[in-house]
This record gives structure tokens, C-alpha cells and sequence, in this order.
């Protein structure tokens, strides 16, 4: 190995010839390095199967069920679902627009927002969010599976984290084949359930049971909820994008992601409103039963269980891209397979009855920092770096010395003033804001999180370019 070759493979965590348009089945070793030009492939209609896929799992179906209880009703549920859907779903094609550009995944990116240490903060909190996802889909994957096939629950974990693991481990090209295909499925088997609940007489014209004040009380906790959810995929955009070419056409990365992630979210979230309206008062998933003969019953909840396996592997391998920017001298296969015995023995150990609506609390309060930070690094790269034409070399992002610095004291400061000053408009069950309070539980934290952290950022960077010392940088 030549001089230049071993500069860059520690600079970068893996040789250059890692990756490229191989074999679906061909191990990917690139870890988190830089994606020259000439390995490039794909094309960005992918970008809609590879964001409609990890969603084909139950939890969706569950938050969208969860405005029944509200007493939003059919309607009503089904408008602040597709209005926090699209606001979502344009962060994360905001993001993935930045993959073919800069030819990295999401997190290494804030380097230049946050420095190469600082970055280490949010890099670390989007780590345990994809180990905290992978163990949910890995519990709601195996209740699923097990109840259907009566068989253990403890060695249907198991599997569901041994092929999770495995998929996650071969990296991006299965990934993307995977989401074809589950893509496919569900589109066919959603549809059919989507048609039969509505000859049942499931979902519209489900009259709501609140009005006036506390109706929109009731629609802003359901929007704000599902905003969060869908927005905490933005950490992931580029993840799934960087092997694009570089000239591919930034309209049409954004329009896919966009399209995929929202038609997602949305079917799963209103299919879950649909059938709530069955049993108001009731399980979500036993609504399955009175909607759907048994044959069809069985078939759903199978695609579901086992659709859990490609969202779990989703979160595993960006799990390791985000352990690798930490600047862990680790294998990213070695990464992936650690992150998912973790998330396995969590899914043992604490996947009881209180598990879900426990840890989706922990993942709800840990989500909080994702606004903000989606908020400097948009502002970051589509301003400061002009949408990715004065981003600087991208040496820069994997040294210490390079000239994004080892802190950027503006983009941590605007994360973290950001999420301070929300913290009374927060609303969960761990911990509600007097402004939450007075708004009956509606979080609107997230939005006063992102304004504020982007006007910080924005203001900083201004202040910074417009010193001698700043030109100079420039």
C-alpha cells in the first residue's frame, strides 16, 4: 500500500475502492469515508423505495390509531396526519438532496456545522435513537410473528435481530434491493386492506367527539406527534443517497425521498385512524380481527412482522455510520453487529406489556435535539455553503485540523440554546411545559426549537464571514 493510499485510509476509515455498483450480496466496507465521483451509481428514483420501506411496520398504524382516543375521528386525524406528514417528509428530502453533493452520510456532514468534536453530541444522540428504533421494530417484529406462528417470543427476538443484523451488515446496495421488494408487497397487501376496511365501514364519516377549542387542542397533539416521528428520519437522508452520481438532479432526489417517506407514513398512520373506528376504545391491532377475515388477517400481520427485519437493518447501519463519525476505530461491520446485540438484549430484557409506551417515551424526549439540528444543518449547507457550491474540500471533514475546527461554538450553541429555550412548549408524559400545559399537551417544542437554533446559526455565521478573520476562512 502506497503512502497516499494509507494517508487516506486512515483519513477516511476505509480504502477507496470500497463499495461501487457490485453484487447486491457484496459486503460494503466504506464505513463512513468519502464516495469518490467515479464509484458512483444508482438513480434517484431509488430514493423513493429506500424511504417507503423502513415505515411498513406497526408503529405507524399505532400512532395513526392514536387519534381516535383523542376524539379527533376519522377527519380529523386524517388532516393532521397529512399535514405533519408533509412538513416531515420535506426535511428528510431536504437532507437527502446533500448525499450526491457531498458524497458522505448525514452526521459526518455537521462536522462542518459543529466542528469535528462537537459533532461527536449529535452524532452520539442519533445513535442510541437508531438503537432505541431497532429495538422497538425488533419487539413489535417478534409480538407480531410469534403471536401468528404460536411460537416463543424470547427465540422469535432472536432471529428478527440475527437477520436484522445480518442485512445491516451488508450494507447499503441490499438495502436498497430489500426496499424494492418490501415496497412491492405492501403496496399490494396495504391496498387490499385499505379496501376492505372501507366496505366494513371503517374510517370516513367517523364523526369526531370533541369540538370547538378542544377539538384543535386534540389536533395539535396528534400533528405535533407525528411530525416528530416523521422528522426523526432526517438524521438517515444522505445515508441512502450518497452513492448517487454527483450531477444527479437535485429536484428529482428531493421529489423521491419526499414522495416516499410521506407515502409511507401517511397510508400506515391512516390505515391505523381507519380501523381505530372499529373498537374506539380498544387495541389497534385487535381491530385487525373485525375488519379482515382470517386468511387476510394473517397475511397483514405476517407482512408487517416480517417488515420489521429491513426497518430494523435501517437503523443498524446508520447506527454504525453514526458510531464511526464518533471516531470509533471500529469495523463497520463489527459496529452494526454490537449495536444490534445491545438493541436484542434491550428487546429480552424490557419487552413486556410497559415496554412500548415506555421507550417510545424515551425516543419521544430524545428526539427533541433532531429540529434544531436538522435546523443548523440545513441552514448550513443550502446558506452558508450555498446548497453545496462553496462547500469546502472535503479533506476537511475527516481531520481534527481541518477548517471546520475541532468545536464550532456557533452551530452547538444555536442546537443547544434551541432546545433550552423550547423547553416550555414541551409535552410528553415525562415532562410538560407550563406552555404545553396551557396548550392541553399540543409539543410545538419543535418548531420553536428549529426557529430558533436557524436564527442563532444564521446570525453567527453572518457576524463570523463579515470579520477579517472570517474572510479569510471563506
Amino acid at each position: 500500500m502506497s503512502d497516499s493510499t494509507a494517508q487516506k485510509t486512515t483519513a477516511f476509515g476505509e480504502p477507496p475502492s470500497a463499495g461501487g455498483a457490485g453484487s447486491t450480496l457484496a459486503l460494503e466496507r466504506r464505513g463512513i469515508a468519502h464516495v469518490p465521483t467515479n464509484q458512483r451509481y444508482g438513480n434517484p428514483r431509488n430514493q423513493f423505495t429506500v424511504r417507503f420501506a423502513p415505515v411498513i411496520y406497526l408503529a405507524g398504524i399505532y400512532l395513526g390509531a392514536s387519534g381516535g382516543p383523542l376524539g379527533l375521528g376519522f377527519t380529523g386525524s386524517v388532516t393532521a396526519i397529512v399535514l405533519a406528514n408533509i412538513l416531515g417528509s420535506i426535511v428528510t428530502g431536504l437532507c437527502a438532496v446533500m448525499g450526491p453533493r457531498l458524497g458522505m452520510p448525514q452526521l459526518p456532514m455537521g462536522r462542518a456545522a459543529f466542528g469535528y468534536v462537537g459533532n461527536f453530541l449529535p452524532a452520539f444522540l442519533t445513535l442510541l435513537m437508531c438503537i432505541g428504533y431497532y429495538s422497538v421494530g425488533t419487539v413489535l417484529g417478534a409480538k407480531s410473528l410469534a403471536d401468528l406462528l404460536n411460537a416463543p417470543y424470547a427465540p422469535t427476538v432472536v432471529v428478527v435481530a440475527a437477520v436484522s443484523i445480518l442485512i445491516g451488515i451488508f450494507g447499503y446496495k441490499i438495502l436498497h434491493t430489500m426496499g424494492k421488494i418490501i415496497t412491492n408487497l405492501s403496496i399490494v397487501v396495504l391496498t387490499v386492506v385499505s379496501v376492505v376496511l372501507i366496505v366494513h365501514g371503517g374510517g370516513p364519516g367517523t364523526e369526531a367527539t370533541v369540538s370547538g377549542a378542544n377539538y384543535w387542542l386534540a389536533w395539535s397533539v396528534l400533528f405535533t406527534a407525528v411530525f416528530g416521528y416523521t422528522a426523526s428520519w432526517a438524521p438517515y437522508a444522505s445515508d441512502y443517497s450518497r452513492y448517487l452520481p454527483q450531477d444527479s438532479k437535485p429536484s428529482s432526489i428531493f421529489t423521491a425521498a419526499t414522495a416516499g417517506l410521506f407515502a409511507s407514513t401517511t397510508w400506515m398512520m391512516c390505515l391505523g385512524a381507519g380501523l381505530i373506528t372499529l373498537m374506539p376504545d380498544g387495541d389497534v391491532l385487535d381491530t385487525f380481527g373485525i375488519a379482515l377475515p382470517d386468511w387476510l388477517r394473517y397475511v397483514v400481520l405476517l407482512t408487517l412482522g416480517l417488515s420489521a427485519i429491513p426497518h430494523n437493518s435501517v437503523n443498524l447501519y446508520s447506527g454504525a455510520m453514526n458510531t464511526l463519525t464518533c471516531d470509533v476505530k471500529l469495523p463497520q461491520w463489527v459496529t452494526v453487529t454490537i449495536a444490534g446485540v445491545i438493541g436484542m438484549v434491550v428487546a429480552l430484557v424490557f419487552g413486556g406489556d410497559q415496554f412500548q409506551s415506555n421507550f417510545l417515551l424515551f425516543l419521544h424526549v430524545l428526539s427533541y435535539y433532531i429540529t434544531p439540528w436538522v435546523a443548523v444543518l440545513l441552514v448550513d449547507y443550502y446558506v452558508v455553503q450555498r446548497a453545496g457550491r462553496n462547500t469546502l474540500a472535503v479533506e476537511n471533514f475527516y481531520t481534527r485540523t481541518g477548517a471546520f475546527g475541532r468545536f464550532n461554538t456557533a452551530g452547538l450553541a444555536a442546537l443547544i440554546v434551541g432546545v433550552i429555550v423550547s423547553v416550555p412548549f414541551m409535552a410528553n408524559d415525562f415532562y410538560t411545559g407550563p406552555i404545553g400545559a396551557d396548550l392541553a399537551g399540543a409539543d410545538l417544542s419543535y418548531f420553536v426549537s428549529a426557529i430558533v437554533a436557524a436564527v442563532i446559526y444564521l446570525i453567527a455565521r453572518r457576524a463570523s464571514s463579515s470579520s477579517p478573520a472570517g474572510r479569510v476562512r471563506r
